[in-house]
């Protein structure tokens, strides 16, 4: 059932991208000959207000097919040769009939630079809009991680702190180490650049620039954290207890959420430029099988503890996933709405639009290369899967 759950949600998060297109689209009444849920063969289908709406077999993802938008996008580029024309002279794609004006004078092509701006970030939009809804439910029942320091070691690096010692009730609001700076928004943040470069603080022995705020004031502090045996880490020697605060007002909530939305837009861009880095192999890298695997074994899991902690650990992820789908999208890539953007602010600027065969031919080498990326993480995915290195 959990994967079942998984596999939906997944679904779910790609069919809100891709009503963001649809309904910019039909906002600027460009023709869309189908709006889907899922992949494959159709299940059910129904024109409705001259559009297809279809359900499909295979439950991955949707789509929003414009008229006009190039053969490596959603949708066709108009080939009046290949669309049957009724006795009325529209021409009808499979029951989704156009008049040749409507289809020359509102086609995606068509259609000025601005308007093909806001229907491509239409998409990573609705995306983020779902993730920060989300992140406003959630924070709102379980609060949010603040990073206040609850105690600090007596024997602890802390303790030795120069030129200011940290206390009871600071904020942590910024590390840094030669080479390293990272904002902390959350306790998250802090742990994350702890282990990330844990290596680099104990084999260099790096001193740690800790930003952080007392009594409405910024303070800095440096500290050598020490090596514990036991967990084989680099230590501070201070403590984070309770550190989830619950909103107060509504005002609290939308700052909690805006502040858990951002983590998860910044986890996104730091894993992309790990891996740009080298930081991140293919073992780190996880396509739709498993993500599907590691959401079923994390809602089991929570599902095994309450059924509330279940829906929290499905709202968590969902915020992660759409908040991810929404970054990667807005990648300056051709065939991906970054590149789709760029190309349109490209033409605003200059005042001519992008030759439609240079920009059919970048989108379709893209969108192979993409696919053969695809193919292959889909088999890295089975593979680790397989031999049960999916969760190491």
């Amino acid at each position: 059932m959990s994967i079942i759950i998984a596999i939906l949600v997944l679904g779910l998060i790609i069919t809100v991208h891709e009503f963001g297109h649809f309904i910019m689209a039909k906002t600027f009444k460009v023709p869309v000959r189908e709006f889907s849920i899922g992949m494959g063969p159709r299940l059910l289908s129904k024109v409705v207000n001259n559009t297809r709406y279809s359900l499909k077999a295979l439950p991955f993802g949707g789509s929003c097919a414009m008229i006009g938008e190039d053969a490596a996008g959603s949708g066709d580029m108009i080939e009046y040769e290949d669309v049957k024309v009724d006795e009325n002279g529209l021409y009808d794609f499979e029951g989704v009939k156009f008049s040749k004006e409507d289809l020359e004078k509102y086609n995606f092509q068509s259609i000025s630079p601005m308007k093909k701006f806001l229907i491509c970030l239409a998409g990573p939009f609705m995306n983020f809009l779902l993730a920060f809804l989300l992140a406003f439910i959630l924070v709102s029942r379980i609060g949010f991680d603040i990073p206040i320091i609850s105690s600090v070691s007596n024997d602890g690096a802390a303790a030795n702190a120069t030129p200011v010692v940290l206390e009871k009730g600071d904020e942590i609001i910024e590390f840094e180490i030669p080479g390293e700076k990272e904002t902390i928004i959350s306790y998250r943040d802090l742990a994350i650049f702890m282990q990330l470069n844990n290596d680099d603080i104990l084999d260099k022995k790096y001193p740690l620039a800790i930003t952080f705020k007392r009594d409405g004031k910024i303070l800095k502090t440096v500290v050598y954290p020490t090596y514990d045996e036991t967990y084989n880490k680099a230590m501070i020697g201070i403590s984070f207890e309770d550190m989830y605060q619950m909103p107060k007002s509504f005002i609290d909530t939308c700052k909690f959420a805006a502040r858990e939305f951002y983590f998860y837009i910044k986890t996104t861009i730091m894993s992309l430029r790990m891996l740009v880095r080298g930081k991140l192999g293919a073992k780190d890298i996880s396509g739709p099988v498993g993500t599907v695997a590691v959401m079923g074994t994390a809602i089991s899991e929570a599902n095994a503890i309450s059924f509330t902690s279940m829906i929290y650990t499905l709202l968590t992820m969902i915020v992660l996933i759409s908040a991810n789908l929404g970054v990667m999208n807005l990648l300056p890539i051709p065939a991906l709405d970054g590149g789709r953007i760029v190309f349109a602010a490209i033409e605003m600027i200059t005042g001519k639009p992008i030759n439609k065969d240079v920009e059919g031919f970048a989108n379709t080498v893209t969108m192979l290369l993409l696919l053969i990326f695809m193919i292959w993480i889909f088999g890295m995915d089975i593979y680790k899967l397989l031999s049960g290195n999916l969760f190491n």
